[in-house]
């Protein structure tokens, strides 16, 4: 495959004269394995060139060409930079979107790129799935040979003293906030509780501190949010565990968790360069910026549908898990296997009693996401981005728990390119896809959402739906409905 490289991960700008860490050897090591290619960008030595320090110009300069450039790149035009909602207000806008443009017109398979504002163009112009960031692209090599391990346990609900802070994880908020070590010993024995996630070795890799709030003025403006409220208060993924869909894990616990207890409103604090990751990932799932407090920034979600006029897919992205369900829009039920439904939605395995439980066995990066994909061979045209669709999990349960918005659907037979989409939502490895894609394959990219409880197959019936369901179909909004109120 082709792979271009932004500036950031080749260099670290803000010091040239710093060797690269040893992610970067390894992208080299694994790329030159596997027989990818990796690129610059013509736009990016331009870039360079336009800085007035001649001895880091001519540093960066001399990395640059170890790569080859892309011949002869698309160039955005102010009328498709226009209509792709893009703006361009100084040169480095202007190199960023070409890099976005080149990869969306297929002058390459992937972009990597630490950029936050990056992801979040990305993700504006519907091709996020196609930018990696440096930890997760390498996780997409090592997936490219064999299915990797995923060596952690799901979220477990502890008390915090439970917790030893002295662990090499909270050095870094020790750091960042005088008086860490004060306030969590406070708050241990006021017996606050926390989410966490831990590795073999029972050392916490990931971590949200949380705390009820009511009718409460979160930012310097003194303005009150009217009603319940769930703070976050420390959210972190360690390091070593980026690409593994932790942080994704811990909001679909905290959303789970504002829906049972009947919160209105979900919020964190944000801070530096350090937490721009986690505030894509706040962007991704519906948060928005409402100030400041003090130094920090403040996002915040609403957890109850109060805009029935946005389409069925934007309303789950803000209100997540709830959505618009009008009757325009298109729903279809899906037959999964078992097996591939434990995997793609461990939270109703056979194995599992609750969202808490210590079995690794039962978690991939795959379980962690609400952002999936689902592969199958089924002819069925037409199902698109908005579309409604239940999964029925055949043979042994015969029911439907697991619905998904569907964010993209497309067939192919190019497993690069199905593999470079898919592979930050699923644990196939290049081996196991290419078994798959024996033949074109309907590949549908969708967000999770999870029922109250399991509509049965005597449910089904009695909405009208008939006979065996083998295969992909679509229903009506009227047999819907039905559905929907057995739930």
């Amino acid at each position: 495959m082709n792979i271009l490289l932004d500036t950031n991960i080749l260099i670290p700008l803000e010091d040239t004269s710093r060797i690269l860490d040893s992610s970067f050897a390894e992208l080299r090591k694994l790329s030159a394995e596997q027989q990818h290619c990796l690129y610059i960008h013509p736009m990016q030595i331009e870039d360079i060139n336009r800085d007035k320090n001649a001895e880091r110009r001519n540093i960066v300069i001399s990395r640059l060409a170890q790569y080859p450039r892309i011949d002869n790149p698309p160039i955005l035009t102010e009328t498709e930079c226009s209509d792709l909602g893009l703006h361009q207000a100084n040169e480095n806008d202007k190199v960023d979107n070409n890099l976005l443009f080149a990869l969306r017109r297929g002058a390459v398979h992937i972009l990597v790129t630490n950029d936050e504002g990056i992801h979040r163009k990305s993700a504006k112009i519907g091709i996020q799935d196609k930018v990696y960031r440096l930890e997760q692209f390498i996780q997409f090599l090592q997936r490219s040979k064999s299915k990797i391990s995923f060596g952690y346990t799901g979220v477990r609900e502890r008390y915090l003293y439970e917790i030893n802070k002295g662990q090499a994880f909270f050095d870094s908020l020790r750091a960042s906030y005088d008086g860490f070590d004060n306030w969590f010993q406070k708050c241990a024995e006021q017996k606050r509780k926390c989410w966490c996630i831990e590795d073999e070795e029972n050392n916490v890799v990931a971590i949200c501190i949380y705390k009820e709030e009511h009718n409460v003025a979160l930012t310097d403006s003194g303005d009150i949010t009217p009603g319940s409220i769930l703070k976050l208060c420390t959210f972190k993924v360690d390091a070593k565990a980026r690409g593994k869909k932790l942080g994704e894990r811990l909001m679909y616990i905290a959303f789970d968790y504002c829906v049972k207890n009947n919160i209105d409103w979900v919020y964190l604090h944000t801070y530096g360069e350090e937490q721009k990751t986690l505030v894509g990932l706040c962007e991704e799932y519906g948060f928005s910026l409402l100030g400041k407090y003090k130094d920090d920034d403040v996002y915040i979600k609403p957890m109850k549908l109060t805009d029935h006029s946005a389409s069925t897919l934007d309303s789950l992205i803000k209100y997540y898990p709830y959505f618009v369900d009008h009757s325009d829009v298109r729903k279809f039920i899906i037959p999964i296997q078992p097996k591939y439904h434990e995997d793609l939605f461990p939270d109703f395995s056979c194995m599992k009693g609750s969202l808490f439980e210590k079995d690794q066995n039962l978690y991939s990066c795959q379980g962690n996401t609400i952002k999936k994909a689902y592969l199958c061979h089924s002819r069925i045209k037409g199902i698109q981005k908005g579309d409604i669709v239940l999964f029925y999990r055949s043979h042994d349960r015969q029911s439907i728990q697991c619905v998904g918005i569907v964010e993209r659907a497309f067939f192919s037979d190019n497993i690069d390119e199905v593999f470079s989409i898919i592979a930050k939502r699923t644990v196939y490895s290049y081996t196991e896809l290419q078994e798959i894609m024996n033949k074109k394959t309907l590949v549908i990219l969708f967000r999770f959402v999870a029922l109250n409880k399991a509509i049965t197959s005597q449910s089904i019936q009695d909405a009208g739906i008939k006979g065996y369901i083998q295969s992909i179909r679509q229903i009506s909004d009227e047999q819907y409905i039905k559905i929907k109120n057995e739930d």
